[in-house]
């Protein structure tokens, strides 16, 4: 009897984990991936007021490290930088920290054009006509449902002759789209290709790869938690790699 009772119990639970899987998100039919994007377009559009509404409730702190190395892969300057947002004291305060070994000067015009930010990948609002998309299926991110998609460069002829038109148009890589708010909430990119700067005489970009992951507050506020870049260019005869990591720790919704 008692055996009888435990195998009731199991398929007890087994019925009820059948209709709990039934009925989550990862066994709904997936939505046509054109929706998915057009939603995360038109959901982009309120990232700048998403971004300031952070800012102005929650305290947290920024921290930025920049690194540059040789092609032997040795660092020969580090950057850190921290801020510290306060919304309370209505300020930002700022602490740089040490730079070792000033083999090169700050970042210059190819790195800091190159750096895809994540506003480039939210709110351009041709994105849609940019690339294409495939829809991979669903995955979970910090607890929420996200559908992934794919995206590769529609034309491999960009609109302008701009440096930012030029790297998107050869851009590659996924983004994970929460399903219930359709927020971009984890992405990574890479260029498919090398790109010349003035044809190759001012510089060029060898190879280019970003990404960044986000997180929901619990009053329903998304900041970026990480962002992270890495960078191997020519300037002119010099050869640079770059590795660049931004972080939102000690997020606490201010008093």
């Amino acid at each position: 009897m008692k055996m009888v009772k435990i195998v009731a119990s199991l398929l007890a639970l087994g019925a009820l984990a059948g209709r709990s899987w039934a009925t989550s998100p990862s066994a709904a039919p997936l939505p046509p991936v054109e929706t998915i994007v057009e939603r995360a377009c038109a959901r982009a559009q309120k990232e700048m007021e998403n971004d300031a509404t952070f800012k102005a409730n929650y305290s947290f702190k920024r921290s930025k490290t920049t690194e540059y190395k040789n092609l032997r892969g040795h660092v020969t300057k580090r950057k850190e930088k921290t801020n510290l947002n306060r919304p309370s004291a209505r300020r930002v305060e700022s602490t740089p920290g040490a730079a070792t070994n000033s083999a090169w000067a700050t970042t210059n015009k190819v790195s800091s054009d190159t750096s895809l930010h994540k506003r480039d990948l939210l709110a351009d609002t041709n994105l849609i006509s940019r690339f294409k998309f495939e829809l991979q299926g669903r995955e979970i991110i910090n607890g929420r449902w996200a559908f992934v998609v794919d995206f590769v460069p529609a034309s491999k002829k960009p609109p302008t002759s701009s440096l930012k038109d030029r790297c998107l148009s050869k851009t590659a890589g996924r983004v994970w789209v929460d399903e219930n708010e359709y927020v971009i909430v984890q992405a990574e990119a890479r260029l498919t290709d090398g790109i010349g700067v003035v044809g190759g005489l001012i510089g060029a970009v060898h190879k280019f790869n970003f990404s960044f992951g986000r997180e929901r507050t619990e009053e329903g506020i998304w900041y970026t938690r990480l962002l992270t870049w890495h960078l191997e260019a020519r300037e002119v005869i010099v050869e640079r790699i770059i590795d660049c990591v931004e972080t939102k720790t000690e997020v606490c919704k201010a008093p």
